[in-house]
């Protein structure tokens, strides 16, 4: 994750006032419920799943009875506290650039994680991810996207009051980066009802990328 980003989320994880929904930014922004009923439709009881950037488990907290396994990769300690305590559950406290396991995975999600990294960096994660992902195996990338270019916000959001780097790279490019990667057919879903897109320039998508 972009130094700028990581900085941010290091300040959330020791705030007193840390709370599961803490990760999402934005008023009403958990939509984890679409997430996880979109992530449903690719995967099945025998499936094993990689969630990077797992912040405090929502996603994983509603889907982990429906897979045989994930492992939920997060960075800060503070934040995987929330998760749920279950033997299909395996918590790893490390940042995806240096997380290393030796299994293979029928999917691999990136929810709300890569409009945190820049281009460069995302297609490191993307060529080092492809190899974690079993014959036939899927990646799943869900967040904001620019409809006609990117668009990077670096700098004190009047909103968050905080300083606060994001790049909504424009979504044929992000496209263009799985394929260089790697990837097969990349699939584009706009995955949320239309009033969960609040801007002109950004829209939601999650974009289902094959081996």
């Amino acid at each position: 994750m972009n130094d700028n980003a990581l900085n941010f989320f290091e300040k959330m994880a020791h705030s007193e006032k840390l709370s599961p929904n803490s990760v999402k930014l934005a008023k009403n922004s958990d939509f984890s419920d679409i997430d996880t009923a979109f992530i449903r439709k690719y995967t099945d009881n025998n499936s094993s799943v990689l969630d990077l950037g797992s912040g405090t488990g929502l996603i994983v907290n509603k889907l982990f009875p429906y897979v045989k396994s994930i492992i939920a990769v997060e960075p800060f300690i503070q934040f995987t506290q929330y998760i749920a305590k279950n033997n299909k559950i395996t918590v790893i406290n490390s940042n995806i650039a240096e997380f290393s396991v030796d299994i293979k995975f029928d999917t691999i999600l990136l929810f709300a994680l890569m409009h945190y990294v820049n281009e460069r960096e995302a297609m490191s994660i993307y060529k080092k991810y492809i190899n974690y992902l079993s014959k036939n195996g899927k990646m799943i990338i869900k967040n904001q996207f620019g409809l006609h270019k990117d668009v990077t916000i670096d700098g004190f959001s009047e909103e968050l009051q905080e300083n606060y780097f994001a790049q909504y790279r424009f979504i044929d490019k992000e496209v263009r980066l799985l394929h260089d990667a790697g990837f097969g057919n990349v699939e584009i879903v706009d995955i949320y009802p239309k009033e969960c897109n609040r801007w002109d320039n950004t829209h939601f998508y999650a974009l289902v990328a094959e081996k």
